[in-house]
Order: structure tokens, then C-alpha cells, then sequence
């Protein structure tokens, strides 16, 4: 990590990251819900904030034409881990493809804008921050849910 690791609300994070994507989430009219109950996380502020920014842009991106665009941000409660999730009803992911889709220049669909980088950095960052990243997906037509853990605290390097 480059900078030490701090406590910040995921809220703050997400609110920033839709802030960063106004102009496509304004003109594709999608309803972005936040939840109100969102932790606080431990981390590389900026770094975080690219995951979120990132898994925001990946929603708009992949939103297709649907006639109600949707992103929801939110936390639920699995074993003993918190999940933290970016959900939307676009194209969504075929089964077969869902590790695929983090890798370094794995774009599924070419027809859309992109480089193929942003869920590798995605990846990335969270493995760096001892996390794991995953996304759930019934297939095409059925939206995507990419979740990811962190661990409670992150340990600062070298320690």
C-alpha cells in the first residue's frame, strides 16, 4: 500500500464514487441506492476509493438498455464476515466467465468501451489489502453483484 492504512466509512467511499460517475449515471438515468449502513473500512483511503469507483463504472458500463437502471451499494452479513457489494440489473455475467472477468485485459464484451483493466485493478487492490473479490451472476439479462471482503484491520507494512 502507499499510504498507511485508515478507518473509513464505505459510505463516504461510495457517495464519492457515484460523485466520480454523475455525468454517465445522469445520462443513462440510473437510480443509485446507497445503504445506510454501511462500515467503516480499513485501508489505503485512495486505493478504496478506486475500488468503488471502479465497480461503479463497471455497473454503468455494462448497464445495457434496461428500462429501469439500477445500482445498489450495500453490506450483508454472511457466517462472520461482513460483504460489501455494487449490484446492478444490467447485462449480467455469464456463470462460466465469473473468474474471468478479473483478469488483466479480459473485456467479455468488446462491443462496449474499455481498456479490461479496471476489475484487474479491482482485484488487485483488494488482495493487496487481504480481502477477496467475487462476483455473482444468474447470466446474461440477469444483472451483476461483485462483492468483496476486507479483513477487520489491515496491518501496516512491516509490522
Amino acid at each position: 500500500m502507499d499510504n498507511p492504512p485508515v478507518n473509513v466509512s464505505l459510505e463516504e467511499l461510495a457517495r464519492e464514487a457515484v460523485e466520480l460517475n454523475r455525468g454517465k449515471i445522469t445520462a443513462k438515468k440510473i437510480q443509485v441506492e446507497i445503504h445506510p449502513d454501511l462500515p467503516v473500512i480499513t485501508g489505503d483511503r485512495g486505493r478504496l476509493l478506486a475500488v468503488m469507483q471502479n465497480l461503479v463504472d463497471n455497473a454503468v458500463k455494462y448497464m445495457g438498455d434496461q428500462k429501469a437502471p439500477l445500482i445498489e451499494i450495500g453490506v450483508r452479513r454472511q457466517d462472520d464476515e461482513t460483504i460489501c457489494y455494487v449490484k446492478d440489473n444490467g447485462i449480467g455475467v455469464d456463470p462460466r466467465y465469473h473468474e474471468n472477468v478479473f483478469g488483466l485485459f479480459e473485456q467479455l464484451d468488446k462491443s462496449y468501451e474499455g481498456t479490461g483493466v479496471g476489475l484487474a485493478i479491482v482485484k488487485r487492490i483488494i488482495d493487496i489489502h487481504g480481502g477477496r473479490i467475487w462476483v455473482e451472476s444468474q447470466g446474461q439479462g440477469k444483472g451483476a453483484t461483485f462483492c468483496f471482503t476486507l479483513p477487520p484491520k489491515i496491518k501496516s507494512p512491516g509490522i
